[in-house]
């Protein structure tokens, strides 16, 4: 190229000045820190605070509300019995409440077991010919039995009985084939009780020799999956402390069919409750992430990461995993909200409170900051989460949390808005909503890489008798009260943010006595581009 076609060129790029417009989709794909800033995803978010990504969209996550109050000392464990009535149990101060249904949320009852050396149990329901029971074991004390009406400490004189060895040492319970499984603390062995029976002779599956790593058996899961001919086959999974795992088929060990599959070195689990099943599958908190089990199968640990169902924000994971990795881990898998939720349990009070919150069908990951979850149940279709200021409350309920406002914040992946190395300036912003509820969004703008929201938007005032949309206060979003869905589009908003790339933010307050039901759909942005920042 000539001197003159060069400057020619270079002024011609000089003069690019021409407003033009972009359209952002609500990032479905939910928050991402494991990627390039400078190549981000469309569809991705660097950050997604109390909203949640959804096939269409994202949604304000719900508020919550106290649900029961146990004491002051943090509540360590949630347990739902399920049999002709459903009921909702809290552990906490060597004690059991019973909070299926509490006259006063402030006051504690009376506790229905007292005296108990740990709060942190593994609870498993199992149903007979005899009734429907509920086992909590914790590793300290006798093993619980819960029939419905009466809790039973299980001993070998107890009635049922458990022979063979103390339920003292039982840590973990599980049920598989029919049978029920318990873990002994701090060991290698596994008891099994016979088949369809809540006491009897306990008999032991020893793991001595089978993990390499050493350590202790942590807990077990039922695992399912495709053997021969696409029939579905159950095994039985043991996780030990140390991050491997045992996968054994058979009916039960003492069985001619029973044999040991493999061992897998996976990663260290996180907890004995941080587990979930995604269909056949089991999904396993670990310090590497959320890894599933049918993933080790065929890959080596270094590469498991890749199949993590976490691996979008692998980053965060290992550094919150290292953070708080003192205080077990807990998974609660929410099918009516199509969610699952990981407890990050804060073990100092400098760190701010998070949840990780997944869709079940995209994968896709959000945070929740403000609840205090240091343990997580569901009971009867709904969430429960226990705090470490011993109280229990109801998740996405209401629109605040406990009658206090929260923020969802979400900044969009970093854009370079098709021009790159060009300086842009977003000049307008609007954004598109469905709701049924008021909202005030907010809307702004990061630039070139330094990520920061503006201080929040006010809450709006609870739903009035009836108001009509462009021609209430501008940007909040106003309706008559009902079923229905709305679409709406806020106004345009002066941004007037200028940079090389950006990263497009929305801001809402909730505090409304209703749930919130607003999900965000799009973006929307005009922009003028100048010239190349050149140095």
């Amino acid at each position: 190229m000539s001197m003159a076609l060069r400057i020619a060129a270079k002024g011609a790029q000089q003069k690019r000045n021409v407003t033009q417009p972009k359209s952002m989709p609500a990032p479905v794909a939910g928050w991402t820190s494991a990627q390039n800033l400078g190549a981000m995803q469309p569809g991705t978010a660097i950050v997604l605070n109390n909203w949640f990504p959804t096939t269409t969209g994202i949604r304000v996550r719900g508020g919550s509300q106290k649900h029961a109050t146990v004491g002051t000392l943090p509540v360590e464990s949630l347990m739902a019995y399920v049999g002709p009535s459903r009921q909702l149990f809290a552990s906490a101060d060597g004690d059991i409440y019973s909070i299926t249904t509490v006259a006063d949320p402030d006051v504690p009852p009376a506790p229905v077991v007292t005296g108990q050396s740990s709060n942190y149990y593994s609870h498993a329901n199992f149903a007979t010919t005899g009734g429907f029971f509920m086992y909590a074991v914790n590793g300290t004390d006798d093993a619980l039995l819960y029939d419905g009406t009466t809790w039973t400490p299980i001993n070998g004189a107890s009635v049922p009985a458990i022979t063979g060895t103390p339920t003292s040492g039982f840590a973990h319970v599980n049920v598989y084939r029919n049978r029920l499984y318990f873990v002994e603390a701090g060991s290698m062995n596994i008891w099994y009780l016979p088949v369809d029976s809540i006491g009897g002779a306990a008999a032991v599956l020893s793991l001595n020799g089978i993990f390499a790593k050493g350590g202790s058996a942590l807990f077990t899961a039922t695992w399912s999956s495709e053997s021969g001919a696409n029939a579905m086959q159950a095994y039985l999974v043991v996780w030990s402390t140390e991050g491997e795992a045992a996968v054994f088929t058979g009916s039960f060990p003492g069985s001619t069919d029973w044999s040991l599959v493999n061992t897998y070195d996976i990663s260290k689990p996180l907890g004995k409750n941080g587990w979930f099943r995604a269909g056949g599958d089991v999904v396993v908190a670990t310090e590497m992430g959320l890894v599933p089990v049918s993933a080790a199968r065929f890959k080596d640990p270094a590469a498991l990461g890749m199949d993590a169902i976490s691996k979008n924000i692998e980053p965060d994971w290992k550094r919150l995993a290292l953070e708080r990795g003192g205080i077990p881990w807990e998974i609660a898998k929410w099918d009516r909200q199509n969610a699952y939720y990981v407890n990050t349990p804060i073990t100092s009070s400098e760190q701010p409170l998070k949840t990780i919150v997944g869709n079940l069908t995209t994968g896709a990951l959000c945070q929740y900051a403000g609840w205090d979850t240091r343990t997580l149940v569901i009971h009867n279709s709904q969430m429960y989460f226990g705090t470490n200021e011993g109280t229990v409350y109801l998740a996405e309920v209401g629109g605040s949390d406990d009658g206090m406002p929260y923020v969802s914040e979400v900044a969009f992946a970093w854009d370079h808005l098709g021009v790159p190395a060009y300086i842009k300036t977003v000049q307008q912003a609007k954004a598109d909503f469905t709701t049924t509820l008021p909202f005030v969004a907010q809307i702004s703008d990061s630039v070139n890489y330094n990520q920061a929201f503006p201080t929040p938007p006010s809450a709006p005032a609870d739903i009035v008798a009836s108001s009509v949309f462009d021609t209430g206060q501008f940007d909040i979003a106003v309706f008559d009260a009902g079923a229905a869905f709305y679409r709406i589009t806020t106004y345009w908003r002066s941004i007037g943010r200028t940079g090389e790339t950006h990263a497009m933010q929305v801001q809402i307050t909730n505090n409304n006595v209703n749930t919130p039901s607003v999900e965000m759909i799009a973006l929307h942005i005009l922009f003028d581009t100048g010239e190349i920042a050149v140095d």
